[in-house]
């Protein structure tokens, strides 16, 4: 009797500790954060400093109407407006996309290190703007504040307000930037996982666009986890996903190279530098 009550006193402590420290776990992962605290723990979380990523895009008609003039369920996929890009990149200096047909060709190059900016679209009959190209998830990510920041003002996310967010289908989120102004962040607030970025577009006519940019299939590679799907959606209609089909961590770039091509190709262009980063 006596070794019956001693293991059954044992279990109950174990229950009860474990109890206690799910319960501490879970209070801690939605006890509410300020900028930077948050800061702080995305900062612990990026172990990354120099990658090469190969991403496939697909674009579909998120407008498009059938004989009924409705829209159909499925996204229209427009195969002949792909691309993939190769992005070259170093934590808070270099980002280098080079966005290509499927046959390779080069459309547009995008050249970032340190203030040296170039963003040029190579293709008469394929333009690209610095929006269509951005890898959001990479400067997001960043284990740099200045560089986080940066990327969610060019969605014209300013504010630094954090908050609870529960969506509709009761799922929680945290959120950083406010919502009413329709510009603003979902993370996971268990693993600082960026879930979706939200922005509201002016178009010509006057009204609303709300783009909303979501992060999904979370895997891991070299102790950091990135996302493998993003899809864009104008008003809750897909018209972009981006894959990454490889990515490697490197222990240097090739930047004399790709500092190179950006100046052959500033010569022979008329090159738009990019600097409108503060919206």
């Amino acid at each position: 009797m006596k070794r019956a009550y001693l293991i059954f006193t044992r279990l109950s402590f174990i229950l009860f500790f474990g109890f206690l420290f799910n319960l501490v776990s879970t209070a801690a992962a939605f006890y509410p954060l300020t900028w930077d605290d948050l800061m702080f723990q995305m900062e612990k979380r990026m172990s990354w400093q120099r990658a090469r990523m190969h991403t496939v895009v697909q674009i579909f008609d998120p407008f498009i109407k059938n004989a009924d003039g409705e829209i159909p369920k499925q996204p229209v996929e427009l195969p002949a407006r792909s691309f993939k890009q190769l992005i070259h990149w170093k934590d808070g200096q270099v980002l280098v996309v080079e966005t290509q047909d499927e046959q390779g060709e080069l459309l547009h190059f995008y050249y970032e290190n340190n203030d040296d900016l170039l963003s040029l679209s190579l293709n008469d009959n394929r333009t690209f703007t610095t929006e269509d190209i951005l890898p959001r998830q990479l400067r997001f990510r960043s284990r740099y504040e200045k560089e986080r920041s940066r990327a969610l003002r060019e969605l014209g996310i300013v504010s630094r307000e954090v908050a609870y967010h529960i969506r509709d289908d009761n799922h929680v989120f945290l959120r950083i930037g406010n919502l009413e102004s329709g510009h603003y962040a979902l993370l996971n607030p268990k693993t600082y996982e960026l879930a979706s970025l939200h922005n509201r577009l002016w178009q010509e006519d006057g009204s609303l666009l709300d783009l909303k940019i979501v992060f999904k299939k979370y895997e891991t590679y070299r102790w950091q986890t990135y996302a493998k799907v993003t899809e864009y959606y104008f008003d809750n209609r897909l018209f972009k996903r981006m894959t990454v089909s490889k990515i490697r961590t490197l222990s240097r770039l090739p930047v004399k190279k790709l500092q190179k091509i950006a100046f052959n190709l500033r010569r022979k262009h008329t090159a738009t530098l990019q600097n409108d980063y503060t919206l």
